[in-house]
């Protein structure tokens, strides 16, 4: 039996998601047993993280910052053959390690084919690397995937398997784990279906059966189905994208609590690095930006 742990920071609120993921990965695969968890499980029942850990094949971690959480899981982890930190602290990042593909005891930003590519988006703003970063990693697989070498094969298979985890749902993390199962662990899965796409940047409403990728675009909606609302003030709302995928109830609700207000709501929704774009590009006029 092969086993994943998954613990994921600042995401108590998708707990239930990553059980009913982990439920239906092991229904297509036996051999694989995934314990998941989140950052408040290191502090209520540290023994039983340790006792998953023990042992454990993959170790897989996004969004924990926490110093005491990240000394603690840097001890117990080392010796995990399989080591995939996203968005963590950089003590715990630079623990990853998959087949070949490495980012070291010292790192000193993104790894040297990362960068490389990283480069070549944005316009050079030191800003916006991390949004040219989100960018990389959801086409990075498609330039690499070209390249026979095995470093960069491992590579590339880190940014199929981070896709999924962007992508975020039940079934992408499902197919994320089943990624990591048949390329890394030799157990049988099926066929991996692509990752089920949403935007990094987007805007919704919750009359809208689609997303916006412009405030124009969802403005002109809003004024088609709602032409009362012509001459009523505009508010933006930033939410997070992962919020968005597992439909937080909330996020209507908020809407709807402008719309009766007398607002026009502008929501546009973000992964969480991108905040600065919304509020330049999306949110912020032309002669605003020149003052």
């Amino acid at each position: 039996m092969k086993r994943i742990v998954l613990i994921a920071g600042f995401e108590s609120f998708n707990a239930n998601l990553y059980r009913k993921a982990a439920e239906l990965a092991t229904q297509r695969c036996p051999e694989l047993e995934i314990c998941a968890f989140s950052d408040r499980d290191l502090t209520t029942q540290p023994d039983t993280v340790e006792q998953a850990l023990q042992g454990a094949d993959v170790f897989f971690a996004s969004l924990l910052f926490d110093y005491d959480q990240v000394e603690w899981l840097r001890q117990r982890v080392q010796s995990i053959p399989i080591r995939l930190v996203f968005e963590s602290a950089l003590e715990l990042m630079s623990l990853t390690q998959i087949g070949e593909f490495k980012i070291g005891d010292k790192p000193k930003g993104m790894p040297k084919p990362v960068k490389f590519i990283l480069d070549k988006f944005g316009n050079g703003r030191e800003e916006d690397k991390l949004a040219g970063y989100i960018s990389f990693l959801k086409v990075g697989p498609k330039l690499l995937k070209y390249i026979p070498a095995k470093k960069v094969q491992d590579l590339r298979n880190w940014l199929i398997i981070y896709g999924y985890w962007n992508a975020g749902g039940t079934e992408n993390v499902a197919a994320m784990m089943g990624a990591i199962a048949l390329k890394y662990l030799n157990l049988k899965y099926g066929e991996l279906p692509p990752p089920i796409e949403t935007p990094n940047m987007g805007l919704l409403h919750p009359d809208a059966s689609d997303y916006f990728t412009s405030p124009k675009s969802y403005l002109d909606w809003y004024s088609q189905t709602q032409p009362a609302s012509k001459n009523l003030p505009k508010v933006g709302i930033l939410l997070y994208r992962k919020h968005v995928i597992t439909q937080q109830p909330y996020i209507p609700q908020l809407i709807r609590h402008f719309e009766k207000a007398g607002l026009i709501p502008v929501p546009i929704f973000i992964n969480g690095v991108e905040g600065h774009v919304a509020a330049r590009d999306w949110l912020t006029t032309p002669h605003e930006q020149i003052q």
